[in-house]
């Protein structure tokens, strides 16, 4: 399952869930207010590349490391 980070939309409050797919955050609580309904948030994920290649996997060279220059 991946995880997913929610924002509470009272006190803006930021949960990191593991669930399903599917989770919207509409029966999720905030840990710091305790307000039902949260909001999913839009995150980055990271990769571990390949063993021994330095985090850039099948990258080229010229990469800055975010792959915008070579993908």
């Amino acid at each position: 399952m991946p995880m997913y980070e929610f924002r509470c939309p009272s006190c803006g409050g930021i949960t990191t869930e593991l669930c399903k797919m599917g989770e919207n955050g509409e029966h999720l609580s905030c840990c710091e207010c305790g307000t039902t309904g949260l909001l999913k948030n839009i995150s980055g994920f990271a990769s571990l590349g390949i063993p021994g290649g330095g985090g850039k996997g099948s990258c080229s060279s010229s990469c800055s490391g975010n792959c915008t220059g070579c993908h």
